[in-house]
């Protein structure tokens, strides 16, 4: 098989974008494909996010109460953003764009928590949770450009993924009433939790073994070698779960409610292969 092993290339170090200037740089070697994109895997599997945030956005196009620029496509956009900006950092490795990822996942997920806990309140109740979100992403996002400090940013992003996390757990408990369908939303809702955290399981193993998980890339040789850049998996699976999240809040969201049994057309995998099976269940129940 040592036909099919190309040896790494030696980093040169910097490339067309010139000197690193962020302050991460993940485990991945700089520069090693190609001297056009700096971490050319964590860069490409943020085509993740593009394109289930993509298939969110074309879901929710032609709806009467959706739209390209609707309440439920902000999250899809968001996670389009997550998608680009995130390719951008690690294409270039520079500091402005590590300031554009990072906020850019605070976009994203208040464009969630907004969505799940305004859908259904009042004007003057969804102006107050509107003006909240905006007074603390704001500041939060001023803070973390100005002072480089990252521990604020996260402390906020993980309460604002926190809360969406159990209010949409809250409205799978109170909108759906069957036993069955709410037991199967609830296991797809923990399925995108833990793609999210053993993505960062992953992730940490990429940011704090980086020595030996290289020696073991250099030791396979590309193009395997390229399975272990583990922070690329990070993108995949947190991906994967942010859509899972979205598209539940959706379906959530816009079901009338008790009900399930609607044809549900322009979500993927993995949510209509669940939300098929709470259709098929309800039609068989009905035509019992």
């Amino acid at each position: 098989m040592n036909w099919l092993r190309i040896p790494y290339a030696e980093s040169p170090g910097s490339g067309v974008w010139g000197p690193t200037t962020s302050n991460h740089n993940f485990c991945e070697e700089d520069y090693v494909i190609t001297t056009y994109i700096g971490e050319f895997i964590n860069t490409l599997t943020n085509l993740t996010y593009i394109i289930y945030g993509a298939h969110g956005l074309r879901r929710v196009q032609p709806r009467e109460d959706g739209g390209l620029f609707s309440t439920l496509a902000f999250p899809y956009w968001g996670l389009i953003a997550v998608g680009m900006l995130s390719g951008y950092f690690h294409a270039t490795l520079k500091y402005h764009s590590q300031m554009g990822d990072d906020l850019s996942m605070l976009i994203a997920v208040g464009a969630v928590l907004h969505q799940v806990t305004t859908f259904n309140a009042p004007p003057s109740q969804r102006l107050k949770i509107t003006f909240l979100l905006l007074a603390t992403v704001i500041p939060v996002s001023i803070y973390h450009c100005w002072a480089d400090e990252i521990i604020m940013h996260e402390v906020a992003f993980a309460i604002m993924v926190f809360i969406s996390g159990r209010t949409t757990r809250h409205l799978i408990r109170e909108r759906v009433k069957d036993k069955e369908s709410r037991r199967r939303l609830r296991e797809l809702a923990t399925f995108g939790t833990g793609c999210g955290v053993f993505g960062y399981f992953l992730w940490s193993i990429d940011f704090h073994l980086c020595d030996y998980v290289t020696a073991i890339k250099h030791r396979i040789g590309l193009p395997f070698g390229m399975l272990l850049e583990l922070h690329g998996w990070w993108h995949i699976l947190t991906g994967i779960g942010a859509y899972v999240g979205m598209a539940l809040v959706e379906y959530l969201v816009t079901m009338e409610e008790g009900k399930t049994d609607r044809v549900e057309e322009g979500f993927v995998w993995p949510v209509r292969r669940v939300l098929r099976d709470l259709e098929g269940k309800e039609n068989a129940e009905k035509g019992k």
